[in-house]
């Protein structure tokens, strides 16, 4: 089968961890431009890979037709580019948050639907190999039902929210929230972002499964001395599994669970599994396994599909989500995580945020578009670049933010 023409649009830090990952993948993609209004960042990516570079979307959809684009912009920037190149019908990956607003949001779906071209949210947390590991010990039972998951990290929530929708297997009903926020000392952190602040917010999410979600999220990323404060740990009628809750670290996961003598014999104390892995000499994941005792189920394994290739074990997860569009593309079925989902996952952290404004009352779900927080978002935008968010899609493609 012919390679998909793959362009980037974005070039920044997460770009180009897409544009070296998309160069693995020889099989599925043939790389044919970078795309970044900031040219010195533009020129960078594709002398990586020995394509022209391009600082307008418009001129590269015209001079190059890509099959499938990658969209790794500054996020208030995500809709600009999408509804263009759905207005184009070109299908595209969007790096997450999908959007800033339910509003921009909605517009994204509705501009892809319309024009009949593949939307993928690039939300790659749930594909991390050891969370594709959890969800296969969930669906075969090992545990038993769940009923909650605890997360706790120091950065954004989607990802999380979105891990944890995966772990309980429902949907999502009402989020409370409580938030707080205190001054620090300024400082850039390892990413180059710039904090004044630190944001602390606890999320209690009801699933309609009667199930529960809890996530800490903030900004501490282990700056100014904090404890990071990482852990993943979802409660089944059996046992518990215990993870790291960063997707960048692996190691010490472990599966916690009883058998019936241990719940009849043993008090209800679970005997704990350590998940295994097994490397090729060349340091390729292979799998990740647990050992169980027979009568729970024994051996389970979960066996790396890139094993054959150079991705890392944390490479996994973007390789997998960007071969999910180039399938959906090719086979035209619906990519791994439509606009739909990333949808949902934003609705969460939407409604905490409202939550925290209501004086932590709940929020029902699903969330309709606000247009007081629209109007901020479009204010906003207009007001730094001069130019309207939603009026003028392609005048706002033009936006530079590393110009700023």
């Amino acid at each position: 089968m012919s390679r998909l023409k793959y362009a980037l649009i974005g070039h920044g830090r997460r770009g180009a961890a897409h544009l070296s990952t998309a160069a693995t993948l020889k099989d599925t993609f043939d790389i044919v431009a970078v795309c970044d209004a900031h040219p010195e960042s533009a020129e960078a990516g594709a002398a990586k890979v020995g394509v022209k570079a391009y600082t307008d979307v418009r001129k590269m959809v015209d001079e190059i037709s890509p099959d499938v684009c990658d969209v790794v912009v500054p996020a208030p920037l995500h809709h600009t580019v999408s509804c263009y190149l759905s207005q184009c019908g070109i299908s595209h990956n969007v790096e997450t948050g999908l959007a800033p607003t339910l509003g921009l949001m909605d517009m994204m779906i509705a501009d892809a639907a319309e024009n009949n071209v593949k939307l993928q949210t690039s939300e790659n947390f749930p594909f991390v190999p050891v969370e594709q590991f959890v969800c296969k010990l969930i669906k075969e039972g090992v545990i038993g039902n769940i009923h909650k998951c605890y997360r706790l990290f120091s950065t954004t929530g989607y990802h999380g929210l979105a891990a944890i929708r995966c772990r309980m297997d429902a949907n999502p009903k009402a989020v409370s929230s409580i938030g707080h926020t205190m001054p620090v000392t300024p400082y850039i952190d390892r990413a180059k972002r710039d904090f004044n602040r630190e944001n602390l917010e606890f999320y209690a999410i009801d699933f309609d499964n009667n199930g529960l979600g809890i996530a800490m999220v903030g900004n501490k990323n282990g700056c100014l001395g904090r404890n990071k404060l990482v852990g993943f740990e979802t409660c089944g009628e059996r046992g518990t599994i215990i993870t790291n809750g960063n997707q960048g670290a692996t190691g010490g996961e472990t599966v916690n669970v009883c058998t019936d003598e241990d719940l009849t014999e043993n008090a209800g104390r679970a005997q704990t599994y350590e998940f295994q892995r097994e490397y090729h000499e060349d340091k390729t994941l292979h799998r990740i396994f647990v050992e169980l005792p027979a009568s729970l189920g024994g051996r389970v394994e979960w066996v790396n599909p890139y094993q054959h290739t150079s991705i890392s074990e944390t490479g996994i997860s973007l390789a997998t989500m960007l071969d999910g569009i180039a399938r959906a593309v090719r086979e035209d079925t619906q990519p791994l995580w439509t606009g739909e989902m990333g949808r949902a996952d934003q609705e969460m952290v939407i409604a905490a945020h409202r939550s925290i404004q209501t004086n932590r009352q709940p929020i029902q779900l699903p969330l309709e578009p606000d247009p007081t927080e629209e109007d901020a978002f479009d204010r906003d935008f207009e007001a730094q670049f001069g130019v309207h968010p939603r009026e003028d899609i392609e005048k706002a493609l033009q936006v530079n933010f590393k110009a700023r």
